[in-house]
């Protein structure tokens, strides 16, 4: 039943990539500034930072909503941002600690924005520059390699759909 379930969602989610209108670079673009943010452990502004960097790098900014909504949602919270800590921590070592970390982003999945915003703000400066090393240094090559793998991939739907038009 769960895999159903599940591979519906993903049918869906193809349909409405293979529905997006505009160029493969274009379209790649927003694809790989989702997956930037996606992977960002900034849980509080990640749909502004979205509409900034979309207009900024002229990428689709439903692509990049797609996107980091499958990759970061309240399902994905507390594995992404326990990977960007750990990596952040091998990074900074002795910086900071998981338990305070998984405490505050489990308060911040039912809080306002404001209130999202305030919890940030107390899990101190250390933890912050460890988790954002981290997310950073993962979400930065994760970024750059998801750019040509969605560009091919909106090619062949473009052409795809020439194909499906001419006959």
């Amino acid at each position: 039943m769960a895999f159903t379930a599940l591979k519906t969602k993903v049918t869906a989610l193809a349909r409405r990539f293979r529905e997006l209108q505009g160029s493969p670079s274009y379209l790649a673009r927003g694809v790989a500034i989702g997956v930037f943010v996606g992977f960002a452990p900034i849980m509080p502004i990640k749909t502004l930072l979205i509409l900034a960097m979309t207009i900024i790098l002229q990428g689709s900014t439903i692509a990049a909503l797609l996107v980091c909504t499958s990759i970061c949602n309240p399902i994905t919270y507390a594995p992404l941002y326990y990977i960007a800590w750990l990596v952040g921590n091998i990074l900074l070592p002795g910086k900071s600690s998981w338990a305070l970390l998984e405490t505050t982003i489990t308060r911040m999945q039912h809080s306002s924005l404001s209130e999202a915003l305030a919890l940030a703000g107390q899990i101190g400066f250390d933890t912050t520059v460890v988790l954002l090393a981290g997310g950073l240094a993962l979400a930065l090559p994760l970024a750059l390699c998801s750019y040509p793998i969605a560009y091919r991939l909106f090619v062949k739907f473009s052409k795809k759909n020439q194909t499906n038009i001419k006959v």
